[in-house]
Parts: C-alpha cells; sequence; structure tokens
C-alpha cells in the first residue's frame, strides 16, 4: 500500500489543526454570543416589568391599574405581561398571552425578588419571562414580562449555519495553504536530492550548496557533504592503494619476466641456469609475501580475521621471537637483547599477536647498521601490557612520522626496497593491534634510533585479586572506570 509523502502529510495534520481550532472557536462563538443575546433578551425584559410595576404602584384600587394596564400594556411591541394576585387569580393579561398560559408562569415558585426562567411553548419555540413580587395598595401581586425567544434562536442558527458552511471551505484553504507551506519548506529537500543524486564516483569533490547551515535542512546538507567527503577521501584511498599495489606487484614480476627472458635467448652453463631460478625464486617468494600482506589487509579491513579469544602469554612469544631471529641478527652483526620480560598474559589470538611482534623486530633489524643493538623490553603496568621494541638506526624524520602506518608508505623508498619491504607490515601491525583493543605508537629520532611501543590489556592484571583489591575477572574497561 502506497503511503502518502510528507509533504501530503504535513497538509492534512495542518488542515486538522485549522480544522480543531475552527470548531472550538465556532462552539466557543455560539456560546459566547447565545449568552450575550440573552443577557440583552433579560435587560429589556427587566426594563418592561420596571415599567409595568411602576404602573402598578401608582394606582389604589385594581380596577384604576387594570384601565390603565389596559392601555399601556394590552399590545406592547414583543413583550407581554401577566400580573396575578395572591389568590393566584388574573388580574391583567396582554393580548399575547391567554389567562392558562399566564397561571402555567405562575406555577413556578418564586426563588427571589427578580426571577428569570426559560419555557417551551412548542417545537422549535420558547418565551422567556421575568418575575417579581410587588406589594401595591390593592395587595400582593405577582407581576411577569414576557417575551418570544425566536429571534434569539434564529440568530443563533443563522450562525450555526454560517459556521457550518465556512468549515468546509476553510479546510479546503487550510489543505492549500498547508500543502503550499509544506513545498516551500522541502523545497531545499528537492534541491539536496537533486545535487545528491548528480554526484557520482567521478565527481566526488562537489558538494550539496548549504543556504543555511543553521536550520535542520542544514544539517542534513552539511552531514551528506561530511559523508561525500569521506567517500571522497575513501575513494581517493582506494584509488593509491590499487595504484600502489599494482606498482609493488609489478616490480618482482617485471624481474621475473626479464630473469626468465634473459635465460631464454641462449644456451647457458647450469650454473648460470641456477643463479637464474634463484632470482626468479627470490621475486616469487616476494610476490607471494606481498599477497599474504594484501590479504591480511583485506581480511581486517572486511572484518573477517580470525578473533580467537584466547590466553596468550606475551612473555613467552617474545622469548621465541628472539631466539628465533638471532640468527639473522648475527648475520648482520647486531646485537638483539632483551631484558627479562614479566609474566604477562593478554586475550587474543596468538598467531596475530606474534605476527605483530615479528614485523616489529625484523623492521629494527633491517634497519639498523652492523655493531647496532636492538633492545626489547615487556612488563605489566596499570592493568596493561607495555612492549617496546627500540633500535639504533637511522631514525625517522618528524615529517614521516605521522605516515608511516600509511599502506606502501616507506620514509626512505630504496633502503625499503633493498630490505625486501613492500611498506605495509606496520599497517598490518597496527590494524591487530587495535583489534586487540590496544595501541601503537612510535618514537623516533634521525641518527639516534627508534622505538615502538605496543600497549594492550593485561589479562593477568585483571584476573589477580591482589592487584584488584581482591576482584577476581575484572576486566580493564570496569577497572580503569573504577580508578576513574
Amino acid at each position: 500500500m502506497k503511503t502518502l509523502s510528507i509533504r501530503w502529510k504535513l497538509s492534512l495534520f495542518f488542515a486538522a489543526a485549522v480544522a480543531a481550532i475552527l470548531v472550538v472557536f465556532g462552539i466557543v462563538l455560539i456560546l459566547i454570543t447565545r449568552q450575550q443575546l440573552l443577557n440583552r433578551t433579560d435587560a429589556a425584559l427587566r426594563e418592561e416589568l420596571r415599567e409595568i410595576l411602576l404602573e402598578a404602584g401608582l394606582h389604589q384600587s385594581v380596577h384604576d391599574f387594570q384601565t390603565a394596564a389596559q392601555i399601556r400594556f394590552y399590545h406592547h411591541d414583543i413583550y407581554d405581561f401577566v400580573v396575578i394576585d395572591s389568590s393566584n387569580s388574573i388580574v391583567f393579561v396582554s393580548a399575547g398571552l391567554n389567562p392558562e398560559r399566564g397561571l402555567e408562569l405562575a406555577k413556578n415558585p418564586v426563588n427571589g425578588t427578580i426571577a428569570y426562567t426559560t419555557n417551551a411553548v412548542s417545537e422549535g419555540d420558547a418565551i422567556r419571562s421575568v418575575e417579581s413580587t410587588f406589594n401595591s395598595d390593592f395587595g400582593t401581586l405577582r407581576v411577569f414580562a414576557v417575551t418570544s425567544l425566536q429571534p434569539l434562536l434564529a440568530e443563533l442558527q443563522t450562525l450555526e449555519v454560517v459556521a457550518t458552511a465556512l468549515l468546509p471551505i476553510a479546510l479546503v484553504i487550510a489543505v492549500a495553504v498547508g500543502y503550499f507551506l509544506a513545498g516551500r519548506a522541502f523545497a531545499p529537500v528537492t534541491s539536496i536530492c537533486i545535487a545528491a543524486n548528480s554526484i557520482t564516483i567521478d565527481s566526488l569533490n562537489r558538494r550539496i550548496v548549504v543556504p543555511n547551515p543553521h536550520d535542520e535542512l542544514g544539517a542534513l546538507a552539511e552531514t551528506l557533504n561530511s559523508l561525500i567527503a569521506r567517500l571522497d577521501q575513501a575513494v581517493a584511498e582506494i584509488k593509491r592503494f590499487t595504484a600502489d599495489a599494482s606498482h609493488e606487484l609489478r616490480t618482482p614480476l617485471a624481474a621475473l619476466k626479464l630473469e626468465a627472458e634473459l635465460a631464454l635467448r641462449a644456451e647457458r652453463s647450469p650454473r648460470q641456469y641456477q643463479a637464474a631460478l634463484g632470482v626468479i625464486v627470490d621475486e616469487a617468494n616476494r610476490l607471494c609475501l606481498l599477497a599474504d600482506q594484501l590479504l591480511n589487509l583485506s581480511r581486517e579491513d572486511a572484518g573477517i580475521a580470525d578473533r580467537m579469544q584466547e590466553r596468550v602469554p606475551i612473555h613467552a612469544i617474545l622469548s621465541d621471537l628472539i631466539h628465533q631471529l638471532q640468527p639473522m641478527a648475527f648475520d648482520r652483526s647486531i646485537s638483539l637483547k632483551a631484558d627479562d620480560p614479566e609474566e604477562c598474559e593478554v586475550m587474543g589470538c596468538d598467531i596475530r599477536l606474534r605476527q605483530v611482534f615479528m614485523n616489529l623486530i625484523e623492521n629494527a633489524l633491517k634497519f639498523t647498521k652492523p655493531n647496532g643493538s636492538v633492545w626489547v623490553r615487556c612488563k605489566c603496568l596499570n592493568g596493561t601490557v607495555v612492549c617496546s621494541v627500540q633500535d639504533t638506526g637511522p631514525g625517522i624524520a618528524a615529517v614521516h612520522l605521522p605516515h608511516i602506518f600509511n599502506r606502501f608508505y616507506r620514509a626512505d623508498v630504496s633502503r625499503s626496497y633493498e630490505a625486501g619491504g613492500a611498506g605495509l607490515g606496520l599497517s598490518i601491525t597496527q590494524r591487530i593491534v587495535i583489534a586487540h583493543g590496544g595501541t601503537v605508537e612510535v618514537k623516533s629520532e634521525v641518527a639516534t634510533g627508534t622505538t615502538v611501543t605496543v600497549t594492550l590489556p593485561s589479562l593477568q592484571f585483571c584476573e589477580s585479586p591482589e592487584r584488584n583489591g581482591g576482584r577476581a575477572g575484572v576486566s580493564p574497561l570496569e577497572l580503569s572506570e573504577t580508578a576513574g
């Protein structure tokens, strides 16, 4: 089922609100008008009653009063009168009323000096009467002044008809005005949609015009512009990543092709063939390493990397890697040393964390000059495991430090390529550390050396009752919140 557009919904809501206001206003207006007309009728009746009471006070006998009242009040515009004595006998009745109707008025009890009553005469007709008790020279009298409410009811009916007739007209006007105002209000939305639809992958540098950044639609346009900017940056990174990956793949492939072509051009000795095959194997290994690194990055970006949750002894990993890389350090005449690591455990994946420290130690060995040193340290500190790899290499200039975790970035292209790197190791390292809830920082000075520090949440610290004040199984997050 197709739903109404927001523009039509707002128009109908506006019309419904106007209708509700008009109905309430109409009811209040009719009630106020009725009360005002009734007050005006009562004031006129009170004036007529005062006149006949004055007439009754001028005479000392019933006969004189009847004679005078017959002349003045028997035919008196729209008003009629009834005068009844203490024995409920008719003293005077005007032409518009018969004695029986006058006696019916006298059946109502007297509630005060002046009392107003409304009596139905027939369907759609009623009369309004005002009564007063008067002590005349010829006895106590009950005097009534009466008038028909038909003119008042006619005026109210006319007002109701007009209000009823104007309501649908007002609703139509309200819908039209609401539709127009909603269109004006949503005009920027249409502009935003047109501008957003015109932006393609090739025109991400374009932005949506923001006429008023301080209203809601301006905030929406600013949000879309921010989204487009992030997409532009992401696409630029993808393009750069693709270009860099293509370049990295192209170099070993070109070497493979060149070496194979040279081997096929002429007959060569077995030793020459072996040398050519050795070059081919080296370049193939470089391609395999690059492919593995690209696969790891793709898995990290897609969020499908192995996320095993197991107890990982960091001190054991570092000890194994130092023992494993000692031959490499010996070949390069580098002193690979480690302080006695504290027994620290984290929750994560053993293979991926091993890859992190393998990358860091290998980088330190590759870029450290002969007779240099590489130190590996590990300690538990405030609920975290802090591991550092420090070398005495050439260091990294400050201008390169903000970019060293970017993919395919090299501070020294020639040295990196000679060392067999593609510029992906630190990027992979950072992604793995972040996936384990940690951080990685690099401090370096040119001609002094580089220190890479990895900080991970400590499982051993969190599960130690002595260190947690007797609370076992507390996470680092809970502990930090408690300390805060």
